[in-house]
């Protein structure tokens, strides 16, 4: 575990492998004795993300890492000149120059000292320092803490306490998605996730209820059975309940848990098919959520569904044409066993919408269509006008990009069936619309948003901002800001 301190002082005479510090058009951010010289010297860069490393010049540092960025638009509302083409909302932007400033210089001492006015901003560059440490566990390698010391310079007179403990539990949640995420898909199958699962809520005031395959046949929860069948690995779903005694709103929080996405008998081509163990991003996103809102006390109870299966084209596999029974009673018509992540959802919206909750919010790599229409970096959100509106609004805040859609009501129309109620597959066009369509008839009349964030929660290039190779942990960050500002 990181540890974390706080000063207040000049960071030049604390010894520390790397000293991170800001380089503006004017020099760094801080004043040391012939630093800017040398940054000139090199031609350091003063442009957004930009970062120069040069021998720890008039400190006691080993390193120091210049990060470009611009005075002006640090605490502005939108900063849209970084120089990987990202937009920032908020105060993300420290937790992107934090993490530019960390990553691979294998540092394990760390002081940031960027120009941070209150403690939104020293949470987030303190999250981002921690994640450009961050690196993918391989198999065989003993697991190595990224970073055993991180002091931070911050302005006086913040709570310092409270700052320590956001820091660690909002970056170690974000990293039990990464680790999760990241591994390999016949290391993490349904009963494998359901165990992690309950290992990760040891100790906390969080209940667990897991149902194999003939307690979801007994519950009616077709979607899930049907997408499993093809896979000689079972299928699971995990409640998981936080009740906190004196808390007034519930929030129900459903996750995607497709462990590894063939297509099934809608195979999906070769290439690119190895990204398919992401597909239970949503699963792993919830879970850290509610692991997340346990340790920092949130007064806000949640209900939390993963739906987990394994969608393989396997001899009991489910059939383009087949008709299943979802949860409730609803009747479904399998169009495409690759339109799979909506099948498990439906059981577990349902679920969730035979309760008292206040709200539901499902979090899902859904479709394709989200990364056509909104690329690879802003995930999309759909559902009720005031919830998802509420999450967008969140989004802005923390520094994640997503974008309000809506949800057409003639689209449904194109999921008409002959033989069910309505099928799993219709128009291409507005895709990603087309699948918010068809879970929000699992809703009932619940407040609700869904997040589709195929594209931003999984990276197959190289690292940029915050967002590391692999999973990127996207979307929790916003889903703890929307449940604390209930609490």
């Amino acid at each position: 575990m990181t540890d974390i301190e706080f000063i207040c002082e000049s960071v030049a005479d604390i010894e520390t492998d790397l000293l991170v510090t800001y380089y503006f058009e004017n020099g760094p951010s801080i004043e040391v004795p012939g630093l800017n010289e040398a940054a000139k010297a090199v031609d350091a860069k003063s442009c957004t993300g930009a970062r120069t490393v040069l021998p720890g010049t008039g400190t006691k540092a080993r390193k120091i890492a210049l990060v470009g960025a611009k005075a002006d638009e640090l605490h502005s509302r939108r900063n849209s000149d970084f120089s990987n083409g990202i937009e920032l909302e908020g105060t993300g932007i420290h937790r992107h120059l934090a993490a530019i400033g960390t990553r691979g210089l294998e540092a394990k001492n760390v002081v940031l000292a960027g120009k941070y006015e209150n403690e939104d901003d020293v949470i987030q560059a303190g999250i981002g320092a921690l994640l450009g440490c961050y690196t993918i566990q391989k198999y065989g390698d003993e697991k190595v803490t990224p970073l055993d010391q991180l002091t931070i310079c911050v302005p006086q007179g913040l709570n310092t306490h409270t700052m320590a403990k956001r820091i660690k539990v909002l970056a170690s949640s974000m990293m039990m998605i990464m680790d999760l995420v990241n591994r390999s898909p016949n290391d993490l199958y349904p009963a494998k996730f359901a165990t992690y699962a309950q290992q990760a809520i040891a100790g906390l005031p969080i209940e667990a209820e897991i149902w194999d395959e003939n307690k979801l046949a007994e519950e009616g929860c077709g979607g899930i059975l049907a997408v499993g069948l093809g896979s000689d690995r079972g299928s699971r779903l995990v409640k998981l309940s936080y009740a906190p005694q004196n808390a007034s709103k519930k929030i129900s929080l459903i996750g995607k848990g497709i462990t590894f996405d063939s297509g099934g008998i809608s195979i999906k081509p070769a290439k690119g098919m190895e990204a398919m163990k992401s597909d239970m991003t949503g699963a792993a996103t919830v879970l850290a959520t509610t692991v997340a809102a346990a340790v920092l006390g949130l007064n806000v109870k949640i209900d939390t569904y993963l739906a987990l299966a394994e969608n393989m084209p396997g001899g009991r596999a489910q059939r383009p044409s087949d008709v299943i029974t979802m949860r409730g009673g609803k009747t479904v018509e399998v169009i495409n066993t690759d339109a799979e992540g909506r099948l498990v959802m439906g059981d577990a919206l349902a679920l969730a919408a035979e309760t008292d909750t206040d709200a539901i919010v499902d979090v899902a790599t859904l479709t394709g269509a989200q990364i056509v229409g909104l690329g690879e970096r802003t995930a999309g959100v759909m559902g009720t006008a005031n919830m998802r509106d509420a999450i967008v609004a969140s989004a802005a805040q923390v520094g994640e990009a997503m974008w309000s859609a809506p949800l057409p009501s003639y689209l449904l129309d194109s999921l008409k069936s002959d033989v069910a109620d309505i099928a799993n597959s219709g128009t291409r066009a507005g895709g990603m619309m087309v699948a918010g369509v068809f879970l929000q008839e699992f809703v009932a009349d619940k407040p609700w948003a869904h997040i589709d964030i195929a594209g931003p929660s999984y990276n197959d290039g190289s690292p940029w901002g915050a967002n590391n190779k692999g999973a990127t942990g996207m979307s929790m960050l916003t889903l703890v800001n929307w449940a604390e500002s209930l609490a």
